[in-house]
């Protein structure tokens, strides 16, 4: 079964990978025991590609400033002695060929690979001796499927239920609170000597939160001192267990992170908070009127077209909760419609890409430094994660095994243009993060997020959705349609 240009198609479903303008001839073998082997041949014109791409590399990275020549017309045969001589030479052309067609062909022809089984069957031998960059290059690259689904129930017949985040009562609250907050920052602080900390007040404070579990290592970013602290703006909570402290005093107690935290790798985690208070504020505001609007938020023409205006957008951002909220209860039903079991290599990959994933985004939050990450990413942490996550992680690798059946079983479609920009893009951004970046990894992750999110735009359409009202008092969960 030949393939056209990094494209795959069958009855059940059709991926078109558009972004490689590279022509690959595919072939590929079903093996015994969900094995299956792929036969790849790149064309002579990728090969010299590898090569123009190896040489600018080498040049920049290996050989750097030559007097007497400028980069881009650094002599051949002066990078290949830098280098160690023409079969490392050749070998380092071989790996960028190779990786390569691995990135373009596997996230396309390998769709229901099981994670981590994949392997170059072909020889490092083999190839370079056959290896010519003017010519067309063949190898073979065995790997493992995904097992089949078995469905315990049919999927096709869940009912959703969730519950509203909210209504437009809560949505005025939430309007009101920032219209305080507004009114904080253009007002003014007065020092507090004479009573103790309480709701509406500021106050600066020296903070220590750190793992229950290891108290003396602190959350990167709340290991703080002097740090301005607002009654108001308060996510952790951390107000309600410092009321009444006065300045000087220190508290020190544990609380839960809530599920909600933007630092997803800390959710449900218990943490001790060590907190001084130094020095207390209470706030004089301006009163809330058209002048006050005029003056400070010119964007809007009175105090009710700013209100009815953050309304509006505290309204939107609950519609955009309320979906997450459907797709979390999706995941979780249609995972639990899953009776296959799910292998401990799926695990594994599942963990490695999300906890470097939760700590990459704590550098991209500025949170952490690299440096701090990098110290965590150990095989114990990992392990750690997995343990802590197991049961999540088994449901999420579930969800994994049930979007790939219901795409083929469905016939769901998925285009994707514009593959090497992105890649591209992503690769600048991991540069100036100062992390490690993957081009392999990132487009076979690329295509599978487009995969899951057409699936789940599937389902979201085709199952039974009810969203009960805020401040219903009933059972919400996902469930099967005659229940």
């Amino acid at each position: 079964m030949r393939h056209g240009p990094a494209t795959r198609r069958s009855k059940a479903t059709t991926v078109a990978v558009q972004a490689a303008k590279r022509v690959y001839e595919v072939v590929r073998e079903q093996l015994p025991k969900d094995q299956v082997k792929l036969t790849i041949t790149v064309p002579g014109s990728i090969c010299q590609e590898g090569l123009t791409e190896t040489v600018k590399i080498m040049r920049r990275d290996v050989v750097g400033p030559l007097k007497g020549f400028r980069q881009d017309k650094i002599p051949l045969s002066e990078i290949i002695s830098r280098v160690g001589g023409q079969a490392a030479f050749d070998a380092a052309v071989l790996e960028t060929v190779l990786i390569r067609a691995m990135g373009d062909v596997m996230p396309v022809h390998a769709t229901r690979m099981l994670p981590g089984s994949e392997k170059i069957a072909t020889s490092m031998a083999t190839l370079m001796a056959s290896f010519d960059p003017a010519q067309p290059l063949t190898f073979q690259v065995g790997y493992s499927r995904l097992p089949e689904v078995q469905w315990s129930e049919p999927y096709q017949d869940l009912k959703v239920v969730v519950q509203d985040t909210g209504n437009l009562e809560t949505d005025t609250a939430a309007a009101d609170d920032l219209i305080r907050q507004y009114l904080k920052q253009e007002g003014q602080k007065r020092v507090v000597a004479d009573r103790g900390l309480a709701r509406n007040d500021g106050a600066i404070i020296d903070m220590r939160i750190a793992p229950k579990r290891s108290p003396t290592a602190p959350y990167p970013g709340l290991d703080k001192d002097k740090f301005f602290f607002d009654t108001d703006q308060d996510p952790l909570g951390l107000a309600e267990n410092m009321l009444g402290m006065v300045p000087g005093e220190e508290r020190t107690w544990d609380f839960v992170f809530p599920p909600d935290w933007h630092v997803e790798l800390w959710r449900g985690q218990t943490a001790t908070a060590r907190i001084k208070l130094v020095e207390l504020f209470s706030y004089i505001t301006p009163g809330f009127d058209d002048e006050f609007v005029k003056q400070h938020y010119p964007q809007f023409e009175s105090t009710k077209d700013m209100r009815d205006s953050l309304i509006t957008s505290t309204g939107l951002q609950r519609m955009k909760d309320l979906e997450a909220q459907v797709q979390d209860a999706i995941v979780t039903q249609v995972s639990a419609c899953v009776a296959s079991p799910v292998p401990e290599s799926l695990i594994q990959a599942q963990a490695e890409k999300e906890y470097q994933a939760k700590l990459l985004d704590l550098v991209q939050r500025g949170v952490a430094r690299p440096e701090d990450i990098e110290e965590q990413l150990t095989a114990e942490a990992l392990q750690a994660f997995i343990a802590a996550e197991r049961a999540g992680l088994e449901e999420r690798c579930r969800y994994v095994l049930a979007t790939e059946a219901i795409a083929g079983e469905q016939g769901i479609d998925v285009e994707m243009e514009g593959l090497d920009e992105e890649v591209e893009r992503a690769k600048q951004e991991a540069k100036k993060d100062n992390v490690g970046f993957d081009e392999e990894v990132y487009k076979a992750e690329l295509v599978e997020k487009l995969r899951y999110a057409a699936v789940m735009q599937w389902l979201q359409n085709n199952l039974k959705i009810e969203v009960l009202p805020w401040g219903t008092a009933a059972a919400v969960d996902a469930q099967p349609a005659g229940v």
